[in-house]
């Protein structure tokens, strides 16, 4: 296959992958509406934070179709000029690993979550999947896992009280001495 026509399969492969996430942020939307009962204590009811949440997924996975489809275009337009055919499957066989890591280590995280605990788990899962969706600067690495962990906590423990889950055995009694710190 040559050079271009690879570039080409893989516009298609972006466009089947934003597709993916289009439909499952649309299903999950839909599924939202069969616990929208009212609450005493919360006007907007449980849905409120996962359409929220969803309606953020939907923004991005539009913004993600934008900027690989653009990208991709650039990339069959380089690729008539190139024919180094060892090196583009290389590159094919990278991003397919890729591809996949990027729907397993999220099945991983909320196995693990459960073992040991949202807060000891997430600091975790966050650096290891900016590292696997692209960012490679360790100081930006560190910098964003910070900031978006502080801010998930801040937001789920101090101000909307919500039960993370604790994890099990020495982990529950860790992520409560670590909940103790918060409170």
């Amino acid at each position: 296959m040559t050079n271009p026509e690879v570039a080409a399969r893989s516009r298609w492969a972006y466009l089947l992958e934003a597709g993916v996430w289009l439909v499952f942020v649309l299903l999950a939307f839909i599924y939202t509406f069969q616990f929208d009962d009212p609450l005493p204590v919360y006007d907007w009811g449980p849905a409120h934070w996962p359409r929220v949440i969803l309606l953020c997924m939907f923004a991005a996975s539009l913004r993600l179709l934008y900027r690989d489809w653009r990208q991709s275009g650039f990339l069959i337009q380089s690729a008539g000029r190139a024919s180094d055919g060892d090196n583009s499957t290389q590159l094919e066989t990278s991003i397919k690993i890729r591809m996949v890591l990027i729907f397993i280590v999220p099945v991983l995280y909320t196995f693990l979550m459960h073992k040991m605990g949202f807060l000891l788990v997430t600091p975790f899962f966050l650096f290891g999947y900016m590292w696997l969706m692209g960012v490679q600067r360790i100081r930006t690495l560190i910098v964003l896992t910070i900031c978006i962990y502080s801010a998930l906590v801040l937001i789920f423990v101090k101000l909307i009280f919500t039960y993370l889950p604790p994890g099990a055995g020495i982990f529950n009694a860790l992520n409560g001495k670590f909940l103790g710190l918060l409170m």
